[in-house]
Order: C-alpha cells, then sequence, then structure tokens
C-alpha cells in the first residue's frame, strides 16, 4: 500500500472511525478511491459524495420483491437480536430501530413485551411496514436527527446495515446518544472492514459498492466512534461473516 494525497484531504479524507488522516489506498471501485486508516484499518470512500448527489442516486434506488419477502423468517431473526439488548439489562421497555426497513424487527420487539417504535428516511419502506404491523407497532418517515431535536428518548436503540449508507456517521452516532437514556443499551451493526475472511484486493469485496456503502468500520475504528459519543462497546458478537455486531451502553 502506498500513502496518498487525497484531493479531498485537508476537507475530508480522514478516517471516520479513530478520525486519524494517515490514509492508504487500498485501490478503487465505481470512480471512487479506497482508503484506508493506518491506525485503525476503517476505510472510506474518496471523494465523499455530496448530499446532493446522494440524494440522486437514492431517488432511483428502490425496494425489491426479493427484499420484502420471508417477513416471518425475518421476525424470528429480529427476536434473537432483541433478546440480546434485553439480557444486556437496559433500564426500560422503550425500543427504537432506527433504519427500521420494512419493520420486521420492530414487530419482533412488540412480541417481546416492548413498546417498539421504527424510523426510517423511506417513505416506501415505512408505508409497508404501517401495512404489515402497523397496529400494533408504531412508525413513521422522519431521520433520527429529527427525532432528536424532538426530544424522544428511548431504553434499546438497534440500528443495523445503516452507518455504512450514512455521509455523516459522526452525526448519526451523535443523534443516537442524544435519544438513549443513561444506562440504555446500544445494538449496531455493519459490515466489517477488518474482517480475517475479505479478500486480498478490498475493492473484491462484495460490500464495496459505492455511492451506496461510503465507510467499512473495523471494531478499533467503531469503539472510537462511539467512546466520542458516551457509548461504551461492551462486546462484540463473533461472526464468521464479514459483519460488526457490537453491543453499547450509555454512560
Amino acid at each position: 500500500m502506498t500513502t496518498v494525497t487525497s484531493k479531498l484531504l485537508q476537507e475530508e479524507a480522514w478516517c471516520r472511525g479513530c478520525q486519524s488522516r494517515l490514509l492508504s489506498s487500498v485501490g478503487e471501485k465505481n470512480g471512487f478511491g479506497l482508503l484506508r486508516c493506518a491506525a485503525c484499518g476503517t476505510v472510506i470512500v474518496d471523494p465523499y459524495p455530496t448530499d446532493s448527489e446522494l440524494a440522486d442516486f437514492y431517488s432511483s434506488y428502490h425496494m425489491t420483491d426479493n427484499y420484502i419477502r420471508k417477513e416471518s423468517s425475518k421476525v424470528r431473526r429480529g427476536m434473537g437480536r432483541v433478546r440480546r439488548l434485553l439480557r444486556a439489562k437496559p433500564p426500560g421497555k422503550k425500543f427504537l430501530d432506527v433504519g427500521c426497513s420494512t419493520g420486521t424487527v420492530v414487530e419482533a420487539a412488540r412480541q417481546l413485551g416492548l413498546t417498539a417504535h421504527g424510523i426510517d428516511i423511506s417513505s416506501e419502506a415505512v408505508n409497508v411496514a404501517k401495512k404489515n404491523y402497523g397496529g400494533s407497532a408504531s412508525f413513521e418517515t422522519i431521520a433520527i436527527g429529527e427525532l432528536a431535536a424532538r426530544g424522544d428518548m428511548f431504553d434499546m436503540v438497534y440500528t443495523s446495515e445503516v452507518i455504512e449508507h450514512v455521509r455523516d456517521p459522526e452525526g448519526f452516532i451523535a443523534d443516537i446518544a442524544r435519544v438513549m437514556n443513561p444506562g440504555a443499551v446500544l445494538y449496531l451493526t455493519a459490515p466489517d472492514g477488518g474482517h480475517f475472511s475479505l479478500p486480498g484486493d478490498f475493492s473484491k469485496w462484495s460490500q464495496v459498492c459505492p455511492p451506496e456503502h461510503l465507510t467499512y468500520f473495523t471494531r478499533r475504528g467503531i469503539i472510537c466512534l462511539l467512546q466520542r459519543h458516551g457509548l461504551r462497546a461492551e462486546g462484540f458478537q463473533i461472526a464468521f461473516k464479514p459483519g460488526l455486531k457490537v453491543l453499547a451502553r450509555k454512560s
């Protein structure tokens, strides 16, 4: 690997995990460079797309039929993840899914006796969630920042395969921390940019698909990000596929 000088190095090319600027090229994909942090191993795309560029990309990004199939099996899998949150002894029963998609984990939380709420910026996904589960759980089309500004608070927060999409992971985690009560627990999943099974050529990994995925955190990188917002990582689930599954608690 060779250390590179990004055309955005002084503005945007820093590690979204540990905030280091010591970055090295590990290839390119779809016209984007891939830069790895020498300190924590997190990989970011370069240049980072603008908000308007991302809006244009997602304007033509729609759920497929395959994505919304097998709802019952997704609810069962969601129950396992919600039970992991419950075993961490949260301070109460208010549950939030950030990026709830079609609502299966929210429904799992409701079936386990929690007061369950799901949010997503996709009105298409929220409409499906309301159609399937809206009689028993609550959903709304809103960003986490707007929810935090409104003052809503929760005891458990779940967010799965979302943070790799967002342009501002720092703000995303800051807003999640803002809606968490003291002692509340967070369960977060994302592609693992430091997993042992990744190909030698990072760009060949199937999860590398900018501008859809922008940041590929490692364990060390996500720990650093969480710590800056008062969230302490309490453990990672063992994953034989390249995925991070971290449980964290608010101080």
